[in-house]
């Protein structure tokens, strides 16, 4: 009760009360958010596209380098929330070399030498066209908005829409609402596959519900991992945080790596075809 009470008084500190907050953290200008290193191999998708989707927990996890090389090894495609611009976060990525990576930032930590965190996409085919977004809403206390980063890939005759999400959390439901507001304008304006996937923070079943509607809506089917049950949840409600969906597409071979120990999250591995 200690923990959730000093918590509780976090949240009632708004950064124009609380100016230490921008003494910690600097909000990135949209117009700067988007952030591109690394080369990609390939022109187009085939076939299938393997894919990894992983909360990486700003790679404070000492195991998390070699996990995060491991599960790449085979992969197409990296859907990464809380990226972060740590010398090991480069040096990981660079012996990734094949790789494309598009780095949609939110803030940078003054104190840590402005280092940028934010939500990653990671391709072996250029993308031919990208979006970043930040909510309008902002997280308590630190006072920083919530990056979305969209991008669309040659796949077949078609182009694959790719959403990497990290969902407004520390906030209240008409928030949530309107992030995920945000990216259904996206999606509706998209004629084609689309995967939409990363950790929502539907921590209270208020959010998933809706959450799911809204996927029911917009005409997505959930992928349904083997072993779904061992993916984060949010510790006092017991709901699911991460999550992956589908339209025009199908999954296979869905698992989540659950002795994984490089974040507090678990890494989720599909691989996806035309529908």
């Amino acid at each position: 009760m200690k923990r959730l009470s000093f918590f509780l008084i976090l949240l009632s500190f708004q950064t124009h009360a609380n100016p230490i907050a921008r003494y910690f953290f600097r909000v990135i200008p949209i117009e700067e958010a988007h952030l591109i290193f690394g080369k990609p191999a390939e022109n187009i998708f085939l076939s299938s596209v393997k894919v990894l989707v992983w909360n990486i927990k700003k790679t404070e996890e000492p195991t998390w380098s070699s996990e995060f090389k491991k599960y790449s090894a085979d992969r197409d495609m990296i859907l990464a929330q809380e990226a972060y611009e740590s010398p090991i976060f480069y040096s990981t990525l660079t012996e990734l070399s094949s790789f494309q990576w598009d780095l949609g930032a939110s803030f940078e930590f003054r104190r840590d030498r402005n280092r940028a965190t934010g939500v990653m996409i990671g391709s072996k085919v250029e993308p031919l066209a990208t979006l970043v977004e930040h909510t309008t809403d902002k997280e308590p206390v630190v006072n920083t908005p919530k990056p979305t980063i969209y991008a669309k890939y040659p796949l077949h005759n078609q182009e694959l829409l790719v959403i990497s999400v990290h969902a407004i959390n520390l906030t209240n439901f008409d928030t949530f609402k309107r992030h995920l507001a945000q990216m259904e304008n996206v999606i509706s304006s998209h004629k084609g596959p689309v995967l939409w996937a990363g950790d929502f923070n539907t921590r209270t079943k208020e959010r998933t519900n809706y959450l799911m509607r809204l996927v029911e809506k917009l005409k997505f089917t959930p992928v349904k991992f083997k072993n779904g049950d061992q993916r984060m949840v949010f510790k006092f409600t017991k709901n699911f945080l991460d999550h992956a969906f589908l339209r025009d597409l199908k999954a296979e071979a869905a698992e989540v790596i659950v002795d994984s120990r490089g974040s507090d999250h678990k890494p989720l591995l599909l691989e996806v075809y035309p529908d």
